[in-house]
């Protein structure tokens, strides 16, 4: 990247596909399993005892790239990469040599060109890089002009319960189930015969999908022993949702609660944003934020990202843009334009105008009955909830997240409070914040009372369509989600108590605001720490391990979130198993050296970007000599 014109080429490439996969709306680190609970464990949460036989059936619907999708060969076969080796999903991208050389045959020679005379001559450049993108990305997933796949793709699909999973000896798919939602715990309540999972192709036509998550829930309600479901729309499911409850809204004869976790009700100003306007093209995101958030995080450690806010200004402001811009409009136009999922995924406000840009000519008309379609069922999906509510019944609940910035993307990133991938208007229903840790107005006057506003003054929950039955997170990422130990929880107990009906339930539990926290970590060091034998260990070690364990314990059983408790007990159980395992706390001098190296070239890079920023503003080097 530092010392020839290949790096330089691969660092372009590598901007603009993390741009274009950054925008695909990417949910859900996959958490690891979770610590089982049993029925005398887990009913402390809501002092409620269990009996399955009074708990519907629950029917999963998971989020974006959640379900296991492959390609297939015309015949059927599994599709096979140069190597032999089976292509992965979301995208099923070639193997890295064919994709260095088709990116080599394609951009070289115009890279070349362009940096030697600081002007993309034609746009080819940005065309090639556009189109080694698209065919990457977007090649094999495709869709026609109806809103299908051209080429094979289809998900494994269970038609049955995670019990008729076991039954069959499908291991692998019941560990990847819970991988993508762990579970565990409501299976160790009610049993995996309660426990449904809705496995869909993320890209694919929305209609379709929901047609045979209709049939799904009916088949889970027949077999159920009240003869309804539970469903949980998760992230993208809940566009599946929307669709559901608009053309099928009978299915609420079936339903017994919709438990709605991270919802993209109204989709995601990243991919509307996007899908309207194209990439954000403000310099002081381009040329600062972007880059170092995306790659370098809160890592003091790591410059890559300042080094690429450097390196973007061997070329024109002007040909960076160019490049962005080309790879957005080639993937949509060519490639990705036709997946209805992905237009479900627009916020209500981008809509008209992406479907203008790219859906108005005729070749598009069907496709776009079926975008209008479902865009008024978005704009119906409040009306289909309350309809499901007080025509059937049904038991409606939310949980959220919120106080987490919109990955610098697209141009309203700081401008509205989000999870970090969905605005918070969306998940929530209609609740009301300004940003992400900017306070309500002074003279604002709580729509519902003070009782639905955050200790913070960052949320009015009171404007939310469901104000009584919304649970909220602060400082929760939509990505850590799963890994959210309470959230988990909260969820089990929505299911399994037949009592819980709002936020006035169980406040003491499970209180309306809450912290977000991430407990993988804690989880792992208990169940350690429960598997060491004290006897042998010192007595001094021992009395600290079984005081940081019963520590760790009580954070971790305790469902108001202490966030700095949180943090305290962790940290503690940690450094005392790694003592008791033999494993320095103490970073070694070779450690220290390549820490303070990696430190001192990350605040130099960091110092030089932000001096060029200040100085150039978005300017490449080429055009400050063009000035004189």
């Amino acid at each position: 990247m530092k010392k020839s014109i290949l790096k330089v080429i691969s660092v372009i490439l590598a901007l603009t596909m993390i741009i274009s996969t950054s925008f695909v709306f990417i949910y859900a680190e996959n958490s690891s399993a979770q610590a089982d609970l049993n029925n005398e464990e887990y009913s402390f949460l809501t002092n409620k005892s269990i009996n399955p036989d009074e708990i519907s059936n629950a029917v999963v619907i998971p989020g974006v790239f959640q379900s296991k999708v492959r390609l297939y060969n015309d015949d059927g076969s599994l599709a096979l990469n140069a190597k032999g080796e089976e292509y992965e999903a979301p995208f099923f991208l070639d193997d890295t040599d064919s994709i260095v050389k088709l990116a080599l045959k394609k951009c070289l020679g115009p890279l070349l060109l362009t940096l030697f005379t600081q002007i993309d001559w034609g746009g080819k450049l940005a065309q090639n890089v556009a189109d080694v993108l698209g065919e990457t990305l977007g090649g094999k997933i495709k869709c026609d002009l109806n809103g299908d796949f051209i080429n094979n793709v289809k998900a494994d699909y269970y038609d049955g319960s995670v019990a008729d999973l076991r039954a069959e000896g499908r291991t692998d798919d019941i560990r990847f189930i819970y991988d993508q939602i762990p579970l565990q715990e409501y299976s160790n309540v009610v049993g995996e015969d309660h426990l449904y999972y809705y496995s869909y192709e993320s890209l694919g036509n929305i209609n379709k999908i929901v047609d045979k998550l209709y049939e799904l829930i009916l088949k889970a309600a027949e077999n159920s022993p009240t003869g309804k479901v539970n469903i949980i729309p998760i992230s993208q499911g809940g566009t599946l949702a929307n669709d559901l409850l608009d053309r099928y809204p009978q299915v609420g004869e079936v339903v017994d609660k919709i438990i709605y976790i991270v919802p993209a009700l109204d989709g995601t100003v990243l991919l509307g944003e996007i899908y309207e306007k194209g990439f954000i093209d403000d310099d002081e995101a381009l040329y600062r934020d972007i880059f170092p958030q995306l790659i370098d995080g809160n890592d003091d450690t790591s410059w890559t990202g300042s080094l690429i806010n450097i390196v973007l200004r061997i070329l024109p402001n002007k040909v960076v843009n160019d490049i962005l811009d080309k790879a957005v409009d080639t993937l949509i136009e060519d490639y990705i334009g036709n997946s209805t999922c992905l237009w479900a995924l627009l916020p209500q406000a981008n809509y008209e105008g992406a479907a203008n840009k790219y859906l108005s000519d005729a070749d598009h008309a069907y496709l776009r009955r079926q975008t209008d379609a479902f865009h008024t069922a978005q704009v119906n999906s409040f009306a289909n909830i309350q309809r499901q509510i007080d025509d059937y019944g049904a038991k409606v609940f939310n949980i959220v997240d919120y106080n987490s910035v919109l990955y610098p993307i697209c141009d309203s990133w700081q401008s509205m409070n989000a999870d970090g991938i969905i605005q918070l208007s969306s998940t929530s229903m209609g609740a009301t914040s300004v940003a992400v840790d900017v306070p309500l107005p002074d003279d604002y006057v709580p729509a519902k009372g003070e009782k639905y506003v955050d200790k913070y003054n960052l949320v009015d929950a009171g404007t939310g369509l469901l104000p009584d039955s919304t649970f909220y997170f602060h400082n929760q990422n939509h990505e850590k989600t799963a890994q959210n130990d309470i959230i988990l929880k909260l969820a089990v107990s929505l299911l399994t108590d037949n009592d819980f009906v709002s936020i006035e339930s169980y406040p003491d539990v499970y209180p309306q605001f809450n912290e977000g926290r991430f407990s993988r970590g804690i989880q792992n060091n208990i169940a350690a720490a429960k598997q060491i034998d004290k006897s042998k260990l010192s007595s001094a070690d021992a009395k600290e391990l079984e005081e940081a364990l019963e520590g760790a314990q009580s954070v971790f059983n305790n469902t108001v979130c202490d966030i700095d408790e949180f943090r305290k007990a962790d940290a503690r159980l940690d450094r005392i198993l790694k003592k008791i395992n033999g494993v320095s706390t103490e970073p070694t001098a070779s450690d220290k050296i390549s820490d303070s190296m990696n430190t001192g070239i990350a605040a130099f890079l960091k110092f030089l970007s932000g001096f060029l920023f200040n100085i150039l503003g978005g300017k490449g080097f080429s055009d400050i000599l063009r000035i004189f």
